[in-house]
């Protein structure tokens, strides 16, 4: 189903059609504050295998981020932040960056990769934030890869659904996001470490 976002986000009804698809364990494909993603529900194993199959990846290879609701529910999620991350975080959410972050204790076992890592998002779209009202869990989401070597993202709509319409639960157009990819910060040594930089630049 394609699903077009209005400037307010999704129609309720809308919502309830996204919010039923991914509690089957099915995946969509959702618009961000960076470029379209992947997405389904944190506790469905079988969204997450079939995320790693549309990437041609191996679950246990597999580099995946979640998105939270916000600070509280994200911190479930991963080992315990002292006061300056917190902080960093804290300035730069909601917003389209990515904080790789140990895990802690709560996530499922089939996201925890060898480094024990996860990544994290909390974006201020308008379709995310509404579709996190709805769910009392993240959402496992991956970056939507266009391999037709013209453009590293789907910026044409039209593509992107006709490569994925019959792959995927739903698709969220949202004609008025401009794809570019979030900065990417490696949390987990004894500094920061930006392992992309985008156009959007880090509060420090």
């Amino acid at each position: 189903m394609i699903i077009e976002a209005q400037r307010y986000g999704l129609h309720p009804d809308d919502i309830d059609f996204v919010t039923e698809t991914l509690a089957k364990g099915k995946v969509g494909i959702v618009p961000t504050d960076s470029v379209y993603a992947f997405c389904c529900r944190s506790d469905q194993k079988a969204g997450f295998e079939a995320i790693c199959k549309l990437k041609h990846i191996a679950p246990k290879d597999a580099m995946m981020s979640i998105i939270c609701r916000d600070l509280s529910q994200a911190s479930e999620y991963f080992s315990q932040w002292d006061t300056p991350l917190y902080r960093l975080i804290h300035k730069n959410f909601p917003g389209p960056f990515t904080f790789i972050l140990n895990t802690g204790s709560r996530p499922p076992s089939f996201l925890k990769n060898t480094r024990k890592t996860l990544g994290l998002r909390i974006p201020h779209h308008a379709v995310i934030k509404d579709i996190m009202t709805r769910l009392d869990v993240p959402l496992i989401v991956s970056s939507v890869i266009n391999d037709d070597g013209l453009s590293e993202y789907f910026s044409d709509s039209d593509l992107l659904t006709s490569r994925f319409e019959k792959q995927v639960g739903f698709i969220v157009i949202d004609e008025n996001e401009t794809q570019e990819a979030s900065t990417v910060v490696d949390m987990t040594g004894d500094e920061p470490v930006i392992i992309r930089q985008s156009v959007h630049e880090v509060k420090w």
